[in-house]
């Protein structure tokens, strides 16, 4: 297994729930990818979605998208994190502009899907920053199941935690550059900082599980399976 992380980031997303590689893949590669979303999204009239979201499950992704959830180095970063027995579920596409200018409120994505835990890689396809809607998380906060609120206002994540939840929490905010990413697990408490300067802030969130961990979600009707074998 080639070995990208070091020990000291192994432990630290083990202790956190979260690791940042800042250079996943180059800035070139990020600009074609989100251009490639932004070409499927406007044929699917989807590109003015009000929740600034869409997912796509792992048979339903442009050859664009198919080729970078499986690259080389992102697949050897899993098996660090992960270990040997790799599937990707799905893959989802975040845009934020001078139209959706929302933060994403503070969730633990396992709720939506449940079963075995997942590890999701948050990858800039702009510059992530502060004022135009990084990602914040809470390290440590994956050691527990928080009860989230139900929450429906069109803006998605109906199942969230309110500020005042985590008011008492050590809230981190996590810039990244263009083709910088973030992988976390499913039940690290996170969320994004409000677009406030109107800028674009793509992004894309690819999702995968252990195939050696027996998965009991619906969520997903099938996998893609990257490496070693699969008990599901």
């Amino acid at each position: 297994m080639k070995q990208i992380l070091s020990d000291v980031d192994i432990a630290f997303y083990q202790q956190n729930g979260y690791v940042i590689v800042p250079e996943l893949i180059e800035p070139a590669v990020a600009h074609q990818w989100k251009a490639a979303l932004k070409t499927r999204l406007m044929e699917e009239d989807k590109l003015h979605e009000p929740s600034g979201v869409r997912v796509w499950m792992c048979d339903r992704m442009d050859p664009v998208t198919v080729a970078q959830v499986q690259s080389p180095k992102l697949l050897a970063i899993l098996q660090q994190l992960i270990g040997p027995d790799i599937e990707f579920l799905s893959v989802k596409a975040v845009f934020k502009n001078a139209q959706t200018t929302f933060n994403s409120p503070w969730h633990q994505d396992w709720w939506y899907w449940r079963g075995s835990n997942k590890v999701s890689i948050w990858i800039a396809l702009d510059e992530a920053t502060p004022e135009n809607g990084c990602l914040r998380l809470i390290p440590g906060s994956q050691r527990q199941v928080f009860d989230q609120r139900e929450v429906e206002d069109g803006k998605g994540f109906g199942h969230r935690l309110l500020e005042e939840d985590v008011a008492q929490m050590n809230a981190i905010n996590a810039p990244v550059p263009c083709g910088g990413a973030i992988f976390f697990h499913d039940l690290a408490l996170h969320g994004s900082c409000p677009n406030v300067n109107g800028q674009d802030r793509w992004s894309v969130i690819p999702t995968y599980r252990n195939g050696a961990e027996p998965d009991a979600s619906t969520v997903w009707a099938r996998s893609l399976l990257l490496s070693g074998t699969t008990v599901n």
